[in-house]
């Protein structure tokens, strides 16, 4: 039984490609439990080449904070407020960055990665991690 490119998975089956008599080569998961006997007789004769599992990385915070869904403007303009921050005080703050006070009238929708986030952050004396939390919060409103 031909297969190629085994290597064991988090769940301990083996994910491996099959050269199918009809279709060529095939994605195949091999499990010591399948229920069909070649998913079986695969396991045993793959387990020997396959190569252990590696978990994958853990994601860096910027990957988290890059990851985390974006909100609206009412969402982040309710959020500040509830800290009380207004939406005077964010134009003040802003009024020597033009591009940050058109992305604060103007955007969509806010990322949490974009440095205007940050900027508003520092300027407020809000930590990256209350950021994150704030932003979690924003989500439900």
């Amino acid at each position: 039984m031909a297969f190629r490119n085994a290597i064991f998975n988090a769940s301990g089956t083996i994910d491996c490609e099959f050269d199918h008599p009809v279709l060529g080569w095939v994605p195949f998961t091999a499990s010591p439990d399948d229920p069909e006997q070649l998913g079986r007789e695969m396991f045993e004769d793959a387990k020997v080449a396959a190569a252990p599992y590696v978990a994958p990385p853990e994601p860096t915070i910027e990957e988290i904070r890059a990851s985390m869904p974006p909100i609206s403007p009412r969402q982040l303009r309710l959020t500040l407020l509830s800290i009380g921050i207004t939406d005077a005080e964010v134009e003040t703050g802003l009024a020597s960055d033009p591009a940050g006070l058109i992305e604060w009238r103007y955007a969509t929708y806010f990322r949490r990665a974009h440095p205007l986030v940050d900027s508003l952050g520092i300027g407020f004396s809000i930590t990256p991690e209350q950021i994150d939390s704030l932003w979690a919060y924003a989500q439900d409103l």
